[in-house]
């Protein structure tokens, strides 16, 4: 498979996560211990969660489907992963490259499923809605509440229930490559015990009528097989060695061979001047 580059002047941040569009703030929140990280102690709260995943599964799940020309590949690992894990906790990891990426992993899994979102994105005029459909702030400002923050998704598996993580940390649109992967998630499977789907994102030439009507490329979601720790490591090299198979992992659900490749094509692409 063939790498397709969207964008080949776009010149991307030097810093891998870097974010690219920065939200504008109109909530402050104080995250400490008694802040609603998953957005269900109230009734209010439980209520919105389920009408906006109605509306993301009946509406926006479908458009989301049209609007990139979606094609979802290894379905089967999806049903695999749910009978190795059966009542435990799921976690799939993909690389970040669209706003619309989480819906591709929704559309993909068919169920919901709860996933970190930076603090920018959770004070944005958007927060209340990234909120209700599974968003978990992850105040990276605040050193006490990324604790909090991380206990918050470790209660997501331990309750049997999906988490998504981008470990890429920052969204860059349409980006060939795979960009380092920040070792969060790795060390909650690690310390439950629980394997990782990986799943890999990639782009194609918009055609047909989408030529004239679309700006940006067709989407394809792929499905790797699913990734156990290693039990016979120490917790911090089974920490990294997770994540490096991982990141291998949606390297070739992408259509790139190996680390090398993947450095070659990252170091083909324009960059902006880290002083900027």
């Amino acid at each position: 498979m063939s790498v397709y580059v969207h964008n080949p002047d776009f010149a991307w941040p030097a810093v891998d996560n870097t974010h690219i569009v920065i939200a504008e703030p109109v909530h402050s929140f104080v995250y400490d211990k008694d802040f609603d990280y998953r957005f269900r102690k109230t009734f209010l709260h439980r209520l919105q969660r389920r009408l906006t995943q109605i509306v993301m599964f009946g509406i926006a799940l479908p458009v989301c489907r049209v609007r990139y020309a979606l094609r979802i590949r290894g379905r089967e690992n999806v049903r695999k992963y749910r009978e190795m894990t059966k009542q435990k906790g799921k976690i799939t990891v993909c690389n970040h490259t669209a706003e619309w990426d989480t819906l591709f992993v929704l559309r993909t899994l068919g169920r919901p499923a709860e996933f970190p979102i930076w603090q920018e994105g959770a004070e944005s005029s958007s927060g209340t809605m990234y909120r209700c459909a599974g968003g978990l702030p992850m105040p990276k400002h605040d050193p006490r509440g990324m604790v909090y923050a991380f206990r918050a998704m470790k209660e997501v598996v331990r309750e049997g229930k999906w988490l998504h993580v981008f470990p890429e940390a920052a969204c860059w649109p349409f980006y060939p490559a795979v960009r380092n992967f920040e070792p969060g998630v790795f060390r909650i499977a690690v310390e439950e015990g629980l394997p990782v789907l990986p799943m890999g994102v990639r782009y194609r030439p918009a055609t047909g009528l989408y030529r004239w009507f679309k700006k940006h490329p067709l989407a394809e979601i792929s499905v790797g097989e699913p990734l156990a720790p290693d039990p016979s490591l120490p917790k911090k090299e089974a920490v990294e060695d997770l994540r490096r198979r991982c990141m291998l992992s949606v390297m070739h659900l992408i259509g790139i061979g190996n680390e090398e490749e993947n450095a070659r094509i990252r170091t083909g692409l324009k960059t902006r001047d880290s002083r900027l």
